[in-house]
């Protein structure tokens, strides 16, 4: 274990923690691949239609397949323990309970009430409602927030933490998780893509700041979710494009500082704002934090 982790820290040019961040990335994939094969194959060959179980199986494989393949790999790889990669109990959680809902339903009121649009609602049958909100909370929810915290905040951040500390942790796979989001884009202009790696890189610095000042990376895979099952869920999507979701607020105003161009709201300042409130709290808890420590320490030597 401690020679595993000698070598990260003094791996001269940074190769090693390189070809594990890539890993990282590689696992990602791998594991969204392996879960998708086994359902896409049964309904391939039975031409069944797609159900609810469907939709709650596929994510549940995500998250299990990638959990077990980021463990294998830390544990008989790296062999080094799952703590060391912030993936355990939470500390401060009530904060971070509130903050998950804060943020993005201050976001949206932001919107809904402050900007120009056009407020509808769809006029689906029960059973599309339904499947919309499972889709929200086992996809957009679980399986995006877990999977993409166990791989960014756990394993890509840690095995950079060790070889260059914790600023370069958090700033690389934040602007490796926002350059990531740009395969979601349809068609992209250069400004959309801009604006994309901008949000992308303060979102993705908001997680990490949460992962390191909670010390687990299940409070920013709760925030993740949240945030995502509230904003891009398909229960409720305020966007400038027109929308197929249960609730739609179409923004008229055509500026991409205010919709996000591209991307949507996620990329928009005012989310961008919302990240850097976050953000600034975490650093102010942190800072609290090693103050308490440097306190402690003194008061013991007395």
């Amino acid at each position: 274990m401690m020679k595993n982790l000698l070598d990260l820290q003094h791996d001269k040019y940074g190769l090693k923690s390189i070809f594990h961040a890539v890993i990282g990335v590689v696992i990602l994939i791998v594991g969204s691949i392996l879960a998708s094969l086994p359902v896409d194959l049964f309904y391939g060959i039975t031409k069944l239609e797609v159900s609810a179980l469907v939709i709650i199986i596929r994510p549940v494989l995500e998250i299990v397949i990638l959990s077990l393949l980021v463990y294998l790999y830390i544990s008989r790889v790296l062999k080094l323990p799952l703590q060391e990669f912030r993936i355990c109990k939470p500390q401060n959680i009530i904060i971070w309970i509130i903050c998950s809902f804060v943020l993005p339903l201050i976001v949206s009121a932001f919107f809904i009430f402050l900007t120009p649009g056009n407020f509808s609602s769809s006029n689906y049958e029960a059973s599309r409602n339904i499947m919309i909100v499972l889709r929200a909370i086992f996809s957009s929810c679980l399986a995006a927030g877990i999977t993409e915290e166990l791989v960014f905040r756990g394993l890509i951040m840690h095995v950079l933490e060790i070889r260059w500390g914790k600023a370069v942790a958090v700033v690389i796979p934040s602007v490796l998780f926002g350059m990531l989001h740009i395969l979601n884009m349809d068609s992209p202009k250069i400004a959309d893509i801009l604006i994309l790696v901008i949000a992308g890189t303060a979102v993705g610095i908001m997680f990490s700041l949460i992962a390191i000042q909670s010390n687990s990376i299940w409070a920013s895979a709760m925030v993740h979710g949240i945030w995502n099952f509230i904003i891009i869920g398909g229960i409720l999507e305020i966007s400038a494009e027109s929308s197929s979701a249960i609730f739609s607020y179409q923004l008229t105003s055509e500026s991409r500082l205010l919709n996000g161009g591209a991307f949507g709201i996620e990329a928009s300042l005012p989310a961008i704002i919302g990240y850097g409130l976050v953000i600034t709290l975490a650093l102010l808890m942190m800072r609290r934090n090693d103050k308490k420590r440097t306190d402690s320490i003194f008061t013991s030597v007395d």
